[in-house]
């Protein structure tokens, strides 16, 4: 059914919308994580190990190179010796006047891992002691961060588990909005169906009544009854396919309630084929029934009105298609649990365009010519949970087979 495609199709909509946001996600968080490890690695910070390295012990004492010292003075950084025995300060360089001169160990301990009097501070250790340099106030965040071992190895887990949610509840939002967009729109097509099949139907019905009466009145010449005839008949045509376009409107959004019964398809074939031989006055349209054996005594489980409006569209359909008339053949017959009913005529077939539209299962409707009843038919076999072939036949005319469940209530 049309519902159940709309229902697909959100579906498959709602799991791209999913699909993308969730690509999002990870694209940003890769670009995050690049970001930081591409600023990280060309970071323009003096480095601490460079520095301690550059320190030479003189015969005079302790010398940076200039251009070391340029830098230090370019960024406001400052730097310090402090001695591994006794904790003074051997050497400094730019060093504000509130950094003490001497540590002890906890003084040590602390500041490596933190601060020192409010500076961010980086140590390396070298030969003669412990080389310090620091940065301005403010300048760097330190914070120590550890992990056992079985914790970060349990962090890719928890990354896998984050998307995977993250996905689940963006696709829960994308069929939410999808499924709610689609019965907006699928209530307003109902409503706007329905509202222009009621305002069609009186003034329908009064264009019925006064041809009627200007067809049956023997006081006008008889050209104009003819016309008047004409009118009546296009009317009636009006009043079918709007009743039509209920039906089928009514059948894709499981509008229609069934009134299921056990029936007999035989009796249901020879009573509708019968209806339409006593109308056919002229018998331009021969009807040849066969009931095979197997299915005459066999029943099914269906809407006696729809499957009767089945037959009578196939029927009608021939019907329309070759209006200078043509042989039409109906066969029943049952084999492994499935009715298999066939309607064929000998007339023009079916036009290539409607055919290609049947077979696919479009959306669309047919050209003119019963292709709203041709989908009505469609959507009947369809709610009865049965399938159906539509094919022309290649030495003339076309047939359609319907295959529909034996058996009783289930």
């Amino acid at each position: 059914m049309k519902s159940k495609r709309i229902r697909y199709s959100a579906l498959w909509l709602s799991a791209l919308l999913a699909v993308i946001f969730a690509v999002g996600i990870i694209v940003n968080l890769g670009l995050f994580f690049y970001a930081v490890i591409s600023l990280s690695g060309k970071s323009r910070e003096p480095k601490v190990s460079m520095y301690a390295e550059m320190l030479e012990h003189t015969n005079r004492g302790y010398l940076l190179p200039a251009e070391a010292a340029d830098k230090l003075i370019e960024n406001h950084y400052w730097a310090m010796l402090i001695s591994d025995t006794n904790g003074e300060v051997l050497w400094s360089y730019d060093k504000p006047p509130e950094v003490p001169e001497q540590y002890k160990i906890s003084d040590i301990a602390a500041f490596s891992r933190w601060y020192l009097t409010g500076y961010p501070v980086k140590v390396w250790t070298v030969e003669d002691g412990l080389f310090v340099l620091g940065a301005p106030k403010d300048s760097i965040w330190k914070y120590p961060v550890e992990m056992s071992m079985d914790q970060l190895s349990f962090w890719p887990v928890w990354i896998v588990v984050a998307l995977v949610c993250n996905f689940l509840v963006i696709f829960g939002v994308s069929v939410w909005m999808t499924g709610r967009r689609y019965k907006e729109r699928d209530a307003a097509r109902i409503e706007w169906v329905s509202g222009v099949s009621h305002d069609i139907r009186t003034p329908l019905s009064m264009v019925l009544g006064y041809a009627a009466s200007l067809e049956n009145d023997g006081e006008i010449p008889e050209k104009k009854r003819q016309q008047a005839a004409v009118i009546r008949q296009k009317g009636e045509e009006m009043r079918s396919l709007v009743a039509d376009l209920n039906l089928v409107n009514r059948l894709e959004y499981a509008m229609e309630p069934l009134k299921k019964e056990s029936l007999s398809m035989a009796a249901l074939v020879r009573e509708t084929a019968a209806n339409f031989l006593n109308a056919d006055l002229d018998e331009k349209y021969p009807i040849e029934v066969e009931i095979h054996p197997a299915a005459a005594a066999l029943q099914t489980y269906g809407d006696r009105a729809l499957l009767v409006r089945m037959l009578g569209n196939l029927i009608g359909n021939s019907i329309r298609h070759n209006p200078r008339g043509c042989s039409i053949r109906i066969e029943l017959g049952a084999e492994r649990k499935l009715f298999h009913l066939t309607v064929q005529d000998n007339g023009a077939g079916f036009p290539d365009e409607q055919l290609t539209l049947l077979r696919k299962d479009t959306k669309h409707e047919a050209s003119s010519g019963g292709g709203l009843g041709l989908r009505i038919v469609k959507r009947i076999v369809e709610v009865h949970g049965g399938q159906i072939c539509f094919q022309n036949i290649p030495a003339g005319g076309c047939s359609c087979t319907v295959w529909l469940k034996v058996g009783d209530k289930r």
